[in-house]
């Protein structure tokens, strides 16, 4: 299976979501390794889970910890491919852990395009990805604009104002490094509604050629 962008699902939280998101060809599952977060997987469920998976890299997402705690869960959960963090403060002390980072900028906490311009141009050395999101979700459609200008300099993975009426206008725009969508909880223990993630990821698969 193969999509037509690259695609980080975050917030992964069960199994049903991290093998659909894996069968479809995503290339980054997010876990929560973060205790005071509401999709936090704890070790054991983490192990589980990706001793099902296969052909998709791991990353680490972390909201409200110190470096030490971060290398405590990190310790705990075992192997990773990427590490997640929402403070940029955190980069230089981030650096032993030998993992790419992905940096997780809400713009709903940005006064505007040049502060955030700054942000990513001081980070850049230290990150692998940025991924933009935009938590309170309105006023969006001019950070869309600026975001396809800033993604010619910088690795973006876009959070945010995606929906599969303009997925497949977003997967061409060659200069976005990818997209990043969300896990969601299981209604049950092996039963959910994939709702929308399903559907955009329906929409991204490349069309088989014979």
């Amino acid at each position: 299976m193969a999509l037509k962008t690259f695609v980080k699902v975050s917030g992964v939280s069960n199994l049903s979501d991290a093998r659909y998101s894996a069968g479809m060809g995503v290339n980054i599952l997010g876990f929560s390794f973060d205790p005071t977060d509401h999709y936090f997987v704890p070790a054991d469920q983490y192990i589980a889970i990706t001793g099902w998976l296969s052909g998709v890299d791991y990353a680490a997402e972390f909201t409200a910890c110190t470096p030490k705690e971060i290398e405590q869960q990190l310790t705990e959960h075992g192997t990773v491919d990427l590490l997640q963090i929402t403070d940029y403060h955190l980069l230089p002390w981030l650096q032993k852990l030998q993992l790419p980072i992905i940096l997780k900028i809400d713009l709903g906490e940005i006064a505007d395009i040049a502060t955030l311009a700054d942000i990513l141009r001081d980070a850049r050395p230290h990150v692998r990805y940025f991924l933009l999101e935009h938590e309170h979700g309105q006023d969006t459609g001019d950070w869309l604009d600026n975001m396809l200008r800033l993604a010619d300099e910088y690795a973006i993975l876009l959070g945010f104002g995606i929906d599969t009426d303009n997925i497949e206008a977003i997967a061409e725009q060659s200069s976005l490094k990818g997209i990043a969508l969300k896990g969601s909880e299981e209604i049950k223990p092996g039963y959910k509604s994939y709702d929308e993630l399903a559907d955009i990821l329906e929409a991204l698969e490349v069309d088989d050629v014979d």
